[in-house]
């Protein structure tokens, strides 16, 4: 015979057995994004950033923001870290996270350079391209070393984290070229030339370091209108905002105003998730397609109660460099409608160029593209009113040179020893050899021998994602002149 607490016991689990099943459905990846934009601002809690910030309130309620979020630790440098590599970078503040170093950070420098794993050594590996956009950053001196308050400016090193990293100082794929003065947001907006990943760095004076909240809140309502005028933050885009702060008033850790912007994000959300910094990098890398987690991010979960679907585009991968047969693979899921097809748009001619059949989530075709630059627009089309529901965004270059990867396929499943088959034609020059590199790692695999345009080989790949980028190395130079790239998974 159940006793009467036996029956509690039962309908608790019932009951919490229901909520995690309706939980977890409800839960989607963070959606890719060809546009992610972080912003950092200081010494504000969340409630002094309520009442004195309005602008940024508001652009939170009407979009979402995070009533749970709070700074990793007091000093403003280690926040940044923890928002870059996932680690506060020293023994004596934070227990460092698996695969992250001691380099004696305080919260205004660090006593050695960061050669541990972080977000810009990731995009560099994957050729996406980033910048950080640094007020007064030209005025206090313009090097990736320059010091705080620099030429009596209110421009401050430790507040752009980039230049604590070892990728940067050491200018590894021209990153220091990278991180530009503030100016240059301007003109890149105006030419269509903003990068996948963007730091605004607000100096001093408007970040509320050396001010009130109240003036950088002004600065954000004077200057991310144009951002948010951009079409990829418009209905229909796949931009991402996140504004956040590194600590609380008096520079005190604590609960931040952190605020989620962009088309994905579900309308006036309000989360009260516990989360940290180590989360918000968790949902860039995530809205970047990095599936190699720094520090701390490795185990955080992303902000996923923000999105509701999405559409992730397997082939092409972003920035690749292509013939005009161009395999597009993409797949979508809308917890909250039903998809009727997906449509694959050139926004560079404005041409329709394929859909899916009827009824289908998933669009796997081989597409015609004249050489030069293109905006695939994948969106995902809702059962009934035929609404767009969805985009993602990716940019390849179509070129009749190149390389031409012929195995694996596109997404392949494959065991430890992957056959990689390739061939590569170039009118302009000779190539010397192919090169097989796995970007998720860094490492080279496999070469051609010399004065070989082909290759044809056996890699040895560990468990998990992987992408091979396959590269066409030029006679006499040296230098890279095409690459292909192909996602495989490793069982």
């Amino acid at each position: 015979m159940r006793t009467q607490k036996g029956y509690f016991a039962i309908t608790v689990l019932l009951i919490f057995t229901s909520f995690c099943s309706i939980y977890s459905y409800a839960q989607t990846p963070v959606p890719h994004s060809s546009h992610v934009v972080l912003i950092i601002e200081e010494n504000t809690s969340f409630d002094t950033a309520s009442v004195e910030m309005p602008w940024l309130v508001s652009q939170g309620k009407a979009n979402g923001y995070a009533a749970n979020y709070s700074s990793n630790t007091a000093g403003s440098l280690m926040d940044y870290l923890w928002l870059a590599s996932g680690s506060c970078h020293d023994a004596s503040d934070c227990s460092l996270p698996a695969g992250t170093h001691n380099f004696q950070c305080t919260g205004n420098s660090c006593a050695t350079p960061i050669t541990d794993d972080n977000i810009f050594r990731e995009m560099n590996n994957r050729g996406i391209s980033w910048k950080v956009y640094a007020q007064s950053y030209k005025a206090a001196g313009g090097t990736v070393t320059t010091p705080d308050n620099a030429n009596n400016t209110h421009y401050y090193r430790r507040h752009v984290g980039a230049t604590w990293y070892s990728d940067i100082l050491n200018n590894v794929a021209g990153s220091q070229s990278k991180i530009v003065d503030f100016s240059q947001l301007a003109v890149d907006l105006a030419n269509n030339a903003l990068p996948q990943f963007t730091i605004m760095a607000p100096d001093g004076l408007h970040d509320a370091h050396d001010s009130t909240p109240a003036a950088a809140d002004a600065f954000l309502k004077e200057n991310l209108p144009a951002l948010l005028a951009k079409s990829y933050f418009q209905p229909g885009g796949d931009g991402l905002l996140f504004i956040t702060f590194d600590n609380g008033d008096a520079d005190a850790a604590g609960t931040v105003f952190t605020a989620l912007i962009g088309p994905n994000v579900i309308p006036h959300t309000v989360s009260n998730v516990p989360y940290k910094h180590q989360n918000g990098l968790r949902t860039i890398l995530d809205a970047l397609a990095i599936s190699t987690y720094p520090g701390a991010s490795a185990t955080a979960a992303p902000m996923l109660d923000f999105f509701s679907g999405y559409v992730t585009v397997h082939s092409p991968a972003q920035n690749a460099v292509s013939g005009t047969q161009v395999l597009v693979n993409a797949t979508a899921a809308e917890p909250a409608a039903k998809i009727y097809q997906l449509q694959v748009w050139d926004r560079t001619t404005g041409k329709k160029l394929a859909e899916s059949a009827p009824v289908s989530s998933t669009f796997n075709q081989t597409i015609s593209l004249l050489p030069g630059s293109h905006q695939l627009v994948i969106e995902d089309i809702a059962a009934g009113n035929f609404q767009v529901l969805h985009t993602a965004v990716v940019s390849i270059t179509v070129n009749s040179d190149g390389v031409k990867i012929i195995s694996p396929t596109a997404n392949a499943t494959s065991s430890a020893n992957v056959v990689v088959s390739a061939s590569a034609s170039e009118s302009a020059a000779q190539v010397y050899q192919l090169q097989v590199w796995d970007s998720t790692t860094g490492q080279k695999l496999g070469e051609s021998v010399p004065g070989s345009s082909t290759i044809n080989q056996t890699v040895e790949l560990a468990p998990g994602s992987h992408q091979l980028v396959i590269e066409d190395i030029s006679t006499g130079t040296f230098q890279t002149l095409h690459k292909s790239s192909v996602n495989v998974t490793v069982k």
